[in-house]
């Protein structure tokens, strides 16, 4: 037993340190009471209701700011309608969660890509571009159906997260395949310059989580390490 101020060792029965004369503290095991529950609390997040009104106040003025630029300086939107969008996608991806006290990704996640989808299609009519149904349609759509099946599969499927992972590595370099191959049948360039790098990089991590979860020791390493 030790001083708990000055750390000298102390004999047994010593009611005052004999350097410091701090008192002994020795509490009895038997009668010491834990200050801590016996299950971890669960995670438990506010909704940031000053935050997202802020937030909403400072997007409604900037909103108005663009319209009476615009209007003052051409008579016409012009410009504005991309900074409009824009602010809209912001707060639909950033402020909107804030309302909420635990938002659902399997829920935002789509919204945001639908958000992104209007913000690019309007891209696409405003400079009289054709590709949005060839080339940012699919993607956007690949994306969202990709990452929303990994939330669901996070959030309610219990254990096998290394299957998980390295599922969705070995999807997201396929993805990546994907993403040229509309490349290329919209813009017309060749295939196969980049792609092939990140398959090969997210497929050989995909298999080494895919391997490690049928192998014990390195699944109980990498849980250990990681917290999968």
């Amino acid at each position: 037993m030790y001083c708990v101020r000055c750390g000298v060792k102390l004999q047994e029965g010593e009611e005052n340190c004999p350097l410091c004369g701090t008192p002994v503290w020795n509490p009895d095991p038997c009668e010491a009471q834990r200050s801590y529950p016996d299950t971890l609390p669960r995670h438990h997040r506010e909704s940031d209701l000053p935050g997202a009104v802020a937030f909403t106040v400072i997007c409604v003025i900037a909103v108005l700011v663009t319209l009476t630029v615009c209007f003052k300086l051409y008579g016409e939107l012009r410009w504005g309608g991309y900074v409009i969008l824009g602010i809209a996608l912001f707060y639909v991806m950033a402020v909107l969660p804030r309302w909420f006290t635990q938002p659902r990704g399997e829920v935002f996640v789509p919204v945001d890509h639908a958000a992104i989808a209007l913000y690019v299609l309007y891209i696409c009519l405003k400079g009289g571009e054709h590709w949005f149904l060839s080339f940012a349609f699919p993607v956007i759509l690949s994306s969202c159906v990709l990452s929303t099946a990994m939330i669901c599969l996070l959030k309610y499927v219990r254990g096998g997260r290394l299957f998980i992972f390295g599922g969705f590595l070995i999807l997201l370099g396929g993805f990546t395949v994907l993403v040229e191959f509309f490349e290329h049948i919209s813009f017309g360039m060749q295939m196969f310059r980049w792609s092939l790098y990140s398959l090969t990089a997210f497929g050989v991590t995909g298999l080494f989580l895919l391997a490690a979860g049928l192998i014990p020791a390195l699944r109980h390493g990498l849980e250990k390490r990681f917290f999968f």
